[in-house]
């Protein structure tokens, strides 16, 4: 029997009985390793085929951080709750000496050069925050691009000075400043906004996607979409929550019953808090630690973790506990 070997790239075209066939070598091609063909062009056609479409695959992996980070920028993160807020870290990141490591070539010790210098311009559970989005980034482009990384050092990185919580302090007075400078503006969905943040624990993207169809005052549910932790997917999921009295009566005041409940878009409703708060004198409050405050509030009223966790979405006991401070307000 006569044999003939042609061998390219990653394939091997070689006589096989009656007909030639391709035999493909290269190891992290996924797919058929080998087919049989009637003539020796049909092969080489398979066969050049195979080549060109793994090309294009192992040439859209990314190779370095930088990379990687732009394309998880343009994809993954488009989905994430908080995407606005990682997106600058993770730019600042790509742009920066990290960013023109290889994946491959990675290892603490980057790492550790990273957030010394961080740590020079931010706080510690600012470098903490941007280490825990690399640690996701880094996870999905090894899991879901196929970069050629063994093991992700940024999960052995530790931050040494981070707190386990904030715990905003915010007095009865704090309060009446702050809704009182809010009561002030043209604009009545400020001053609502805030009142339902301090009455259901519900983050500000939430309470501005809210919908008259959203809820139910008799049975006293909200219908909503809440999306899963980024660090485990990025799956939303409608969930069912008890509305709290406080913010039940908040609602049943208002005598516009369609379309949106806050009409504010993200831009306004951030000015309108940070312009309030300065004007109350609350110039470290975030919008964020009315969460805080109101979960807090939660468990100084007697409802247990079930309960408390039905509103706030929390499905960790230790994150739960992260966002519980008692005596926060006097």
């Amino acid at each position: 029997m006569h044999h003939t070997n042609d061998d390219t790239e990653m394939a091997t075209i070689r006589r096989s009985g009656s007909g030639w066939q391709v035999l493909i070598r290269r190891k992290n091609y996924v797919g058929p390793r080998s087919r049989t063909f009637l003539s020796r062009d049909l092969a080489k056609s398979w066969a050049d085929a195979v080549e060109e479409r793994t090309k294009k695959v192992l040439n859209d992996i990314p190779v370095t951080l930088g990379e990687a980070i732009n394309e998880y920028i343009n994809g993954p993160l488009l989905m994430h709750r908080s995407a606005e807020n990682e997106k600058y870290p993770l730019r600042v990141t790509a742009e920066s000496w990290l960013g023109d490591i290889p994946l491959s070539d990675l290892q603490i010790r980057h790492f550790a050069l990273w957030r010394d210098e961080r740590l020079l311009k931010v706080k510690p559970n600012t470098v903490m925050r941007e280490l825990r989005i690399l640690r996701v980034l880094i996870d999905w482009a090894r899991d879901e691009r196929g970069a050629e990384i063994k093991d992700n050092p940024a999960r052995h990185l530790r931050v040494r000075g981070t707190g386990d919580a904030r715990a905003p302090f915010f007095t009865d007075q704090d309060e009446k400043r702050l809704l009182y400078e809010l009561s002030q503006m043209s604009n009545p969905n400020h001053l609502r906004l805030t009142k339902l943040a301090l009455a259901t624990g519900f983050r500000r993207s939430e309470l501005l996607s809210l919908t008259w169809r959203n809820i139910d005052l008799k049975k006293r549910i909200v219908y909503i979409y809440r999306k899963n932790c980024a660090a485990t997917d990025n799956s939303s999921a409608p969930r069912l929550i008890p509305l709290p009295c406080k913010a039940k009566k908040i609602l049943d005041e208002l005598s516009e019953r369609q379309g949106k409940i806050i009409d504010l878009t993200k831009g306004a409703a951030r000015h309108g808090f940070d312009k309030a708060r300065k004007r109350a004198g609350l110039e470290t409050l975030r919008f964020h630690d009315l969460r805080h405050i109101a979960i807090s509030r939660m468990w100084s009223s007697g409802m247990n973790a079930l309960e408390i966790s039905a509103c706030s979405g929390h499905r960790d006991i230790k994150m739960l506990m992260r966002y519980s401070h008692y005596q926060l307000s006097f």
